[in-house]
């Protein structure tokens, strides 16, 4: 990940990043980051930057030539016109979605704002991402390029020491991550519940999920609105099956895979509300074995989010049995109560996985 941050005060990025976490990032060339001082652009002799706002008002604008001409090197020196971002808090507050998405380019281009803005027409033609990092003003846009930057290298690969702390933390599901404890045991007579100490990774993690729950209805019941309980069910071959338990590690920590190639799980039924999200994976074999009906028809919605991944055939070509079968699948979900959102081929999850959940965050959002 390369970052080009676009600035009046480069040494305020400089000191923030070569400490900690994205220091070591640094120096080991998993991230590269580059400031670039707008006023080196400038046309004014005296490197000035700013002018009056035209209409009057208090504070000053910073012009449109020298961001262009900075916004213009950065391009040039990348070979394309790459993602910029304009920090604001005129823009979608950053969240976990949208940092796992940026997290997938090469390069990220930040142009941080200073005094009362910049003039609308610079951004008009070089901005390509409005970003804010919460409901309240800074002085300038630096700490907010900061924020973004560190929350998106914790998605490159080799930033972080353990996969897993990027993976599976807090807000993954939406939810606030449980609470954590380290030795000793006992500490001002509080102790470390015990169900952490008994070994039981099962167990542990179920209580991991329920503490994660409560936290969030008690810190943040804005976000367990949103949150789903994610259930992935499949029928195909074994390649089906590990699309299945990939697909379902991505989306959520705590998912449910149910392989319904097991007779016993075709023969139970399932009932699911608003608070899940369902994605079914049938493979060719689905399609092609008419004498299991009863696969995918043991589940019943209501106004439940589903999602859909079938072999591409299935989808492009229309009038095959294989597409009549997947349209009258559709349509016996719909009638169960399911929100079908999208359908997919499943080769996007065997070559696309990351890209094709971050599609349903947003489309879920």
């Amino acid at each position: 990940m390369n970052y080009h941050v676009l600035t009046l005060f480069p040494e305020m990025i400089e000191q923030a990043a070569h400490t900690s976490i994205l220091g070591r990032a640094l120096k080991n060339g998993c991230i590269s980051l580059e400031t670039w001082n707008i006023r080196d652009y400038s046309t004014n002799k005296h490197m000035r930057v700013d002018d009056y706002p035209y209409g009057g008002g208090a504070g000053m604008v910073i012009e449109a030539e020298p961001v262009y001409r900075a916004y213009s090197a950065v391009k040039d020196k990348i070979g394309r016109k790459p993602r910029t971002i304009y920090l604001t808090p005129q823009a979608k507050v950053l969240n976990q979605t949208m940092v796992e998405e940026l997290a997938l380019e090469k390069d990220l281009v930040m142009i941080c704002g200073h005094y009362e803005g910049i003039d609308e027409r610079v951004l008009d033609e070089s901005v390509t991402d409005y970003v804010s990092i919460g409901d309240y003003v800074l002085t300038g846009g630096e700490l907010g390029a900061m924020v973004l930057i560190d929350a998106v290298s914790r998605f490159v690969p080799g930033v972080l020491s353990n996969e897993e702390s990027a993976q599976f933390e807090s807000l993954q599901d939406n939810l606030l991550e449980y609470p954590h404890y380290t030795r000793p045991e006992v500490w001002h007579e509080k102790e470390v519940p015990a169900i952490l100490l008994s070994g039981d990774h099962n167990r542990i993690e179920q209580w991991r999920y329920e503490r994660s729950i409560e936290r969030t209805k008690e810190r943040r019941p804005d976000l367990l609105q949103q949150s789903l309980q994610v259930h992935c069910a499949c029928y195909g071959n074994e390649m089906i099956q590990e699309m299945a338990d990939r697909l379902c590690q991505t989306l959520s920590r705590y998912g449910q895979v149910l392989n319904f190639n097991r007779k016993k799980l075709r023969k139970q039924k399932y009932y699911f509300d608003s608070h899940d999200l369902v994605v079914l994976l049938a493979g060719k074999e689905y399609e092609d074995d008419a004498g299991i009906p009863e696969a995918f028809t043991n589940l019943y919605g209501k106004d439940t989010p589903c999602f859909l991944f079938v072999p591409e055939t299935s989808i492009h070509d229309v009038g095959t049995d294989q597409a009549k079968r997947t349209d009258k699948l559709q349509r016996l979900l719909e009638r169960r109560g399911f929100l079908m959102k999208r359908i997919y081929p499943l080769f996007s999850i065997e070559n696309h996985c990351k890209e094709t959940v971050l599609k349903i965050r947003k489309i879920l959002e």
